[in-house]
């Protein structure tokens, strides 16, 4: 079993290798074969990655809170960045967004064996001007 600042660092570094430099082929280096938190797979987290770099290609995500305890590690993540490209329909619209998310990952044998995410993404179509609040 990893101790938990070494669960925290892998995550530390999952956030800056995929969110920050963008580096797809770091998925494999992180979860585990057998991860059905994934969906599709790593091809289907890859292409969800995809469109998310697509539509922001200078997202970078920061770190406001990282806890580890047992298996999990929990972050908290604020994304910035310019949406350039469509994302989920919505097209363009220069605008420099920020999104934020609640993460909770299962490390086991020092990969990500499930994920779940909670995202704002309600905040992010107001921001894009796809909805208005009154």
């Amino acid at each position: 079993m990893s101790s938990l600042s070494n669960q925290k660092d892998i995550i530390k570094s999952f956030v800056e290798d995929i969110f920050n430099k963008h580096d797809l082929l770091a998925i494999e280096k992180y979860f585990a074969k057998e991860n059905p938190s994934i969906g599709e797979g790593s091809a289907g987290s890859k292409q969800s990655l995809i469109d998310l770099f697509r539509a922001f290609p200078d997202i970078h995500a920061e770190i406001e809170h990282i806890i580890a305890e047992n298996d999990l590690v929990v972050v908290f993540l604020n994304f910035t960045g310019t949406h350039k490209g469509e994302f989920h329909g919505l097209q363009p619209t220069n605008k420099l967004v920020n999104i934020r998310s609640a993460d909770l990952y299962r490390v086991v044998d020092e990969l990500i064996a499930e994920h779940w995410d909670v995202v704002d993404q309600l905040d992010l179509l107001h921001q894009t001007g796809a909805i208005n609040f009154k």
